[in-house]
């Protein structure tokens, strides 16, 4: 990227949209060609009025712009562009070719990716595997098998790196490459939070694997950004977006798994569901949380009541048992 520092900065600005954060880019960039550092610089003493103007956002405020602060953030960015230096950490924003093609069709994309790795791996067929952290044995020997049939046939595994489904799924793709079947770790990982903070921290020796063998670990936050949870939400839509499919694995009502599911059907892709979202042990713990979320008042747990993998399927979402299956559904 041209002005690493000015794309974090930019990036970090969590009120503004894609579409705002490139004209806010250009605008500071032009500042840049100039005198180098003249950018930050002017963000140091800019207001939060000066930034609607330049990235023609109009004067809308929410709880986040009130948080407004260019010195820190500028200090950040700072920060932030040192920490990727010398840790091999890139960045690539909307306009650039590294960019995966798929995000740029959504109405909400990212400004920017930091990764590490080789995010090239996206570039290719994709699909994105999400499942609860309280998995099942038989729910993950279902993502691990998945995955790993998916790397072995070409497929690079979305997912987050979470405990549970996601670390399964990156596992499978992982063993695939290990065992000959993929000339590289064809899977990526998304995270809330910047990529110089692996979480949780029994995944850094699998994250260690994907990078340095040919997968990737990316999030649209900087390094020195913080996994805040409504961050979780975020990265939920990217998951969803970098793929033509979601597969879900098991879910229980209203988790975050169910969440990309809503993100893929939102973004005009497919949402499918394993058939262990419907094993008995699976039933169990989705039966627990039925009755929790009954006990509770408000539409928030209603909501999650009907953000279920049975009331997706009753709506005509599709049941996969393989990735066979998948394949000879979708391809």
């Amino acid at each position: 990227m041209k002005n690493l520092n000015v794309a974090i900065a930019v990036a970090a600005i969590d009120f503004l949209n894609c579409c705002e954060k490139r004209r806010l880019y250009e605008a500071l960039e032009g500042l840049d060609g100039a005198e180098e550092g003249a950018a930050l610089s002017f963000l140091e003493k800019c207001s939060y009025d000066e930034i609607c103007r330049l990235s023609n956002r109009g004067l809308r405020k929410n709880s986040r712009a009130f948080r407004w602060k260019g010195a820190e953030l500028a200090r950040l960015s700072r920060a932030a562009a040192s920490i990727c230096r010398t840790s091999g950490i890139k960045a690539a924003h909307f306009g650039q070719k590294e960019f995966p093609p798929l995000l740029r069709q959504i109405n909400d994309p990212p400004f920017a990716l930091f990764y590490r790795g080789d995010i090239s791996v996206l570039l290719g067929k994709t699909v994105s595997v999400v499942g609860t952290r309280r998995l099942t044995p038989d729910g993950k020997s279902a993502a691990r098998e998945f995955a790993y049939k998916a790397a072995s046939s070409g497929f690079c595994v979305v997912s987050g790196l979470a405990a549970g489904a996601d670390g399964a799924a990156h596992q499978g793709a992982v063993d695939a490459f290990f065992d000959g079947k993929a000339p590289c770790c064809r899977t990526a990982a998304v995270l809330a939070g910047g990529v110089d903070n692996l979480f949780p921290p029994f995944h850094k020796k699998l994250a260690a694997q994907m990078i340095q063998n040919g997968g990737a670990i990316l999030s649209e936050c900087p390094p020195l950004v913080p996994a805040e949870r409504w961050r979780f939400v975020q990265r939920n839509r990217i998951i969803a977006a970098l793929s033509p499919a979601t597969l879900v694995v098991q879910a229980p009502p209203g988790s975050g798994a169910m969440i990309t599911a809503d993100f893929a059907l939102g973004y005009n892709r497919e949402a499918l569901f394993h058939q262990a979202c419907f094993s008995p042990a699976a039933a169990a713990i989705s039966n627990l949380v039925f009755k929790r979320l009954q006990a509770q008042e408000g539409a928030a747990a209603q909501r999650k009541i009907q953000s279920s993998p049975a009331v997706y399927v009753q709506d005509g979402a599709r049941v996969i048992s393989s990735f066979e299956e998948f394949s000879s559904l979708m391809y």
